[in-house]
């Protein structure tokens, strides 16, 4: 069985790629396309491409070489389900040399509507052909080899990239939509602030929305809003307001949930912080 699997599996590793070469479908975990890499997959058949909630992202046509955005679990499933399908595939993980650090830090904002794009460039083709062969030989490839494929690739996605938009957007949120982001949560704290209207305003897909949402403030969008909710909700409560009635202007589900998430952020039940916060305005006279 091992020996069936290595004949139609085979994986080799040098620096910061990893070249997966695949036969036949179906694909073990091994060989998935890794979350945090940039990922070249050259088909044999056409590849549906799903992401990790089972969401069809697109199908790669026999012969498209396409490139795999990082921040996604993608799973490969056959496209017509008597058709089975194999590829070639280079992910790299970094770190990268320039000009390709620079490529894949500002790739068009089409790439990451759609976590993958085709890349229709015959040069970028031709490119991974010839470095793919090298890698797959027992030998590996050598430094300066391995090197210059990097920058050449760099450099090819680079020309390739400005000419499918001319207006990068960044990979990362840049401060000013980070804040229009945030801005528009602490306006809307008692909204349900859905991650698709989010991601809309950050102009990216609401799974690389989360991803760039943790990255720049080390939490995740709902849990920055339930921390938001809770702090409001402290002032609210050393003004009089019932908790209850707390827990309906700031959008908890009831006020049961409310309780129970106030009284594990702060160590009290809000009943008892409001009680406290009377008792200090208005001391009892001895």
């Amino acid at each position: 069985m091992a020996d069936a699997e290595s004949q139609n599996l085979l994986i080799r590793v040098s620096g910061p790629l990893r070249l997966v070469q695949l036969k036949s479908d179906p694909v073990p975990p091994k060989a998935l396309p890794g979350r945090d890499a940039w990922t070249l997959i050259h088909a044999t058949s056409a590849i549906r491409v799903c992401t990790d909630e089972d969401r069809e992202e697109g199908i790669i046509r026999r012969g498209d070489l396409a490139m795999l955005l990082p921040g996604f679990q993608h799973l490969l499933k056959r496209h017509q389900p008597g058709q089975s399908f194999g590829f070639t595939a280079l992910q790299l993980e970094g770190p990268f040399p320039e000009p390709l650090l620079t490529a894949l830090q500002h790739p068009p904002r089409k790439w990451q509507e759609q976590t993958f794009s085709v890349l229709r460039s015959q040069a970028l083709k031709q490119l991974f052909g010839i470095f793919t062969s090298e890698l797959a030989n027992p030998e590996g490839v050598q430094l300066m080899t391995r090197e210059l494929f990097l920058i050449l690739l760099g450099a090819e996605l680079a020309r390739l990239t400005e000419k499918e938009d001319r207006s990068r957007f960044p990979y990362r949120l840049n401060r000013s939509t980070l804040q229009l982001v945030l801005d528009h949560m602490e306006a809307h704290l008692g909204a349900k602030n859905s991650v698709t209207e989010l991601a809309g305003m950050a102009r990216c897909t609401p799974d690389h929305f989360i991803r760039l949402f943790r990255e720049a403030t080390s939490t995740t969008p709902h849990q920055y809003l339930i921390e938001r909710r809770l702090q409001r909700a402290v002032g609210l409560l050393a003004n009089g307001e019932r908790p209850s009635d707390v827990a309906k202007i700031l959008g908890f589900y009831d006020a049961s949930a409310f309780t129970r998430a106030f009284k594990r952020r702060f160590g009290v039940p809000p009943s008892e912080y409001a009680q406290e916060a009377y008792d200090r305005q208005f001391p009892k006279k001895s």
